[in-house]
């Protein structure tokens, strides 16, 4: 998987919507080349921005939680949070979203498995980066 600094996160302001994508396609670039090799920019600021949407959907607003769901999205699958184990963690409102989100990433034989299945190349559905409505 990935590593993210905490001091990293300090320098992304979602109140700057812009910036936060440009800080985010910086990311991307830089730690993830091959995923978005090819892509123009302005497309993966629209992936970026159906990411970070996709992220609140699930009530993830910190700025390491939306940056860890949208390099997720780049890594994994775009609709990774569709796979059944991952789902019913996300959605699980006992718990809170941060509490979610670290959840989402415990050595258990079922979440190594779901994430497994999120990964295969038959699971991903580009169709995720797509923003529902449009």
């Amino acid at each position: 998987m990935f590593t993210i600094r905490p001091n990293q996160f300090d320098q992304f302001l979602q109140h700057d919507p812009e910036r936060f994508i440009d800080q985010l396609l910086d990311f991307i670039a830089e730690t993830m080349p091959d995923e978005i090799r090819g892509i123009p920019p302005r497309l993966i600021r629209e992936q970026i921005r159906v990411a970070i949407a996709r992220a609140r959907k699930y009530g993830l607003t910190k700025d390491e939680h939306v940056m860890g769901f949208v390099s997720v999205m780049f890594e994994i699958a775009p609709n990774f949070d569709e796979e059944p184990v991952l789902q019913k963690i996300l959605t699980n409102t006992r718990l809170s979203p941060s509490e979610r989100w670290e959840s989402l990433f415990a050595d258990t034989p079922e979440l190594n498995a779901a994430w497994e299945r999120a990964a295969h190349p038959k699971f991903y559905d580009a169709n995720a980066w797509i923003e529902s409505g449009n």
